[in-house]
């Protein structure tokens, strides 16, 4: 995997890290709200959660991949 791809992934993958952030804001914001359930919101967040620690790992990846620990 060349540089360049290595950070065009690397960008993807923050974008995808952005998007589940905004998500986890969203599914608080109707928790407080009273939109969705104690049990939805706990399957909910420990599936962004989940999501957010696999994309986390992979940014970690790509960074070592680039020679920025």
């Amino acid at each position: 995997m060349s540089n360049s791809e290595i950070k065009e992934r690397a960008k993807h993958l923050e974008k995808q890290r952005d998007a589940l952030l905004n998500e986890f804001k969203e599914l608080e914001k109707m928790h407080k709200e009273g939109q969705i359930n104690n049990e939805e919101y706990e399957e909910r967040r420990h599936k962004i959660e989940r999501d957010l620690v696999e994309i986390m790992d992979r940014l970690a990846q790509m960074k070592f991949l680039m020679g920025q620990t």
